[in-house]
């Protein structure tokens, strides 16, 4: 596998961010991209009656389920936001697909599968990766251990944007 330039990696990100802001744009939500580190999302959701969505978006473009996250997803009670208003979507464009897959896990769930995959045994790592299709460590050969996706019931998170909590402001 060849090595990918920064900007490339830049570019996944961003394309990758856009497509989920799309997508909520379609559903009829009110977004908000950020821009930087002021908050630590990368978009905000919104409906009329005041509730917020915080939703950190990750890109897989190289590995197709397979996403790097920092080690802070794997205690998501360590926020000063509450645990129910945050979300990672998981953008899956690995393999050329057209139409990429958009996984919107809650945090909870993201931490639930980190924590199923590395047996609570982190390595010493700014970050680690959230694995859909992998057995837990030390676990691979076993026929009947579920891989992350199935612990996490992956497939129920894809394209569900109600898990959000938020109602559409145009219907």
């Amino acid at each position: 596998m060849s090595r990918v330039t920064h900007e490339k990696k830049n570019l996944n990100r961003l394309a990758g961010e856009f497509l989920v802001a799309s997508r909520l744009t379609q559903r009829g939500h009110m977004v908000t991209l950020q821009w930087g580190t002021t908050i630590g999302y990368d978009i905000l959701v919104f409906d009329k009656a005041g509730h917020v969505a915080f939703i950190e978006v990750k890109t897989a473009a190289q590995t197709s389920q397979r996403w790097i996250l920092q080690s802070k997803y794997a205690t998501p009670e360590n926020d000063r936001i509450p645990l129910d208003r945050r979300f990672v979507c998981c953008v899956d464009m690995a393999d050329g697909k057209t139409t990429p897959d958009v996984y919107v896990f809650p945090a909870m769930v993201v931490a639930n599968g980190m924590n199923y995959f590395f047996s609570g045994m982190f390595p010493n790592s700014p970050s680690y990766h959230l694995s859909l299709d992998m057995k837990p460590q030390g676990r691979t050969k076993e026929d009947r251990v579920l891989t992350v996706g199935e612990f996490i019931k992956a497939d129920s998170y894809l394209d569900n944007y109600a898990a959000l909590g938020i109602e559409p402001v145009v219907g």
